[in-house]
């Protein structure tokens, strides 16, 4: 599952965690990425969000940082259900307004078999430069997960769409898309955009099937929709 949560602040202007938990809740997913977290802020009543999240989903909770902000940080989480075996917070290049990071797991999902689950967040900055900028990061995080050699689930807030530099820069690194079909607009503020994704590669002894894909019609709780795919994972 990847979702992009606003904090917990609705697009009723409402601040009400509870409804993001709910939902994740409700998908019972074994592995989350969650973005635009925050952690004891003041905007967001000075709670530490994943805690709170880990604590109703009955989940285990990361927390990765991007920066301090309101007397608190600002950044990215991630839940699983399933053992870690390590975890890295993975700095991110070239970001402009806010520090970018990565959060990167292995995780047992099975006895006797491993895969990598990476959480990103890349830089919202707009046209050539915002491009030079993910792209970047994409290439930062892709050295990174090489030195891995581990099947790779990628999942987040690419800010960016299909076709654009930094996910064609993916495809030539093996990653293969889930497609969401027409429906396919996981941005749903005053643009709609198609920059929520998931992305898969393979290894010689782990190989990932698409069993289902789900892009959650939600209005309020978020300007991003839940974006939920089901694999099957052969070994």
């Amino acid at each position: 599952m990847s979702y992009n949560i606003r904090h917990g602040e609705g697009l009723d202007a409402i601040l009400d965690l509870s409804r993001s938990a709910n939902i994740i809740k409700s998908q019972a997913p074994d592995l989350c990425g969650l973005q635009e977290v925050d952690n004891f802020c003041l905007r967001s009543d000075s709670i530490g969000q994943i805690e709170y999240l880990a604590q109703k989903t009955k989940m285990k909770g990361t927390f990765g940082k991007f920066m301090n902000f309101q007397k608190g940080e600002y950044g990215m989480a991630t839940l699983t259900n399933k053992p870690l075996k390590f975890t890295k917070v993975l700095q991110l290049p070239d970001a402009k307004y806010e520090p970018r990071s990565s959060i990167v797991h292995e995780v047992q999902i099975a006895k006797g078999c491993n895969i990598v689950f990476v959480n990103v967040h890349f830089d919202w900055i707009n046209e050539k430069e915002g491009s030079y900028r993910r792209l970047r990061q994409a290439k930062a995080l892709i050295k990174y997960i090489d030195t891995l050699n581990k099947a790779t689930i990628v999942t987040g807030d690419f800010n960016c769409s299909p076709n654009s530099p930094t996910m064609q820069y993916f495809a030539e690194q093996g990653f293969e898309f889930v497609q969401k079909g027409d429906d396919n607009f996981s941005f749903q503020g005053e643009i709609k955009a198609e920059i929520d994704h998931v992305i898969y590669r393979n290894a010689n002894n782990v190989i990932f099937k698409k069993k289902s894909v789900q892009l959650i019609k939600e209005p309020i709780v978020s300007d991003h929709r839940p974006l939920i795919v089901e694999f099957e994972v052969i070994f």
